[in-house]
C-alpha cells in the first residue's frame, strides 16, 4: 500500500486545528527552567527568544574561563557571581517572558484565522424572524398535557377538568365497568 495518505492535509481551518498548532508553538515553563539549570550557556534565553541576553551569558562564561586560565581567578569569580545574580533574576523573568510570548502567540493565531462566510442577513446577533409563529405554537403546548379543546375525550371543553370532575369521571367509568360485567 502506498504511503501517499500520510501526505494528505486533513486539517482544515477549524478552531481545533488552530488550537493544535498553537500548542506546538507555545513556550513551556518547565523546559525554560530546565535550561536555566545550565545558565552559563544562555540556552534558557535563546529558548525564550532573547538572543542578546543569551550571548551575554555565553561571552561572560568565556571571559570567566579565560580569566581563570590567565590566573585572575578572583575577577573571574566576581563575574561568575554577577552572572549567578542575573540567573536568580531570570527565575522570575521566565514567568513573565513565557506569559507574554504565549499571549502574543494566541493573539496572532486567532487574529490571523480566516473568517468564515457570514450567513445571509447576519447582523451580528440572533434575529427573531419567524419567531412569533413558533412562540404561538409553543404557548399552546404544555408538558404532558393536551391543549384545551384538542382532546376528543374531553368533548372540546375549554379547560381541563378539575380534580373533582376527574374523580367523578373515574367513578362513572368504574360503575359502568361493574354494571357491564357478567354476574
Amino acid at each position: 500500500m502506498s504511503n501517499a495518505w500520510k501526505k494528505l492535509n486533513l486539517e482544515g481551518e477549524g478552531l481545533q486545528t488552530t488550537n493544535l498548532k498553537l500548542v506546538e508553538q507555545m513556550k513551556q515553563r518547565k523546559l525554560a527552567y530546565q535550561l536555566l539549570a545550565i545558565f552559563p550557556s544562555g540556552l534558557h534565553r535563546d529558548y525564550l527568544d532573547e538572543v542578546r541576553g543569551a550571548w551575554v551569558y555565553r561571552l561572560s562564561t568565556i571571559a570567566i574561563i579565560a580569566l581563570v586560565i590567565m590566573g585572575h581567578g578572583m575577577i573571574g569569580l566576581a563575574i561568575f557571581a554577577a552572572i549567578a545574580t542575573f540567573a536568580a533574576y531570570d527565575i522570575r523573568w521566565i514567568e513573565d517572558r513565557v506569559a507574554s510570548i504565549n499571549k502574543a502567540l494566541r493573539i496572532q493565531a486567532y487574529k490571523n484565522k480566516p473568517a468564515a462566510q457570514m450567513p445571509k442577513n447576519y447582523r451580528g446577533r440572533y434575529t427573531d424572524e419567524g419567531l412569533d409563529e413558533y412562540l404561538q405554537l409553543k404557548e399552546q403546548e404544555r408538558g404532558g398535557h393536551v391543549a384545551p379543546g384538542k382532546d376528543p375525550a374531553l368533548n372540546s371543553r375549554s379547560r381541563a377538568p378539575s380534580f373533582a370532575e376527574q374523580e367523578a369521571m373515574l367513578k362513572a367509568m368504574a360503575k359502568s365497568k361493574s354494571d357491564s360485567s357478567p354476574q
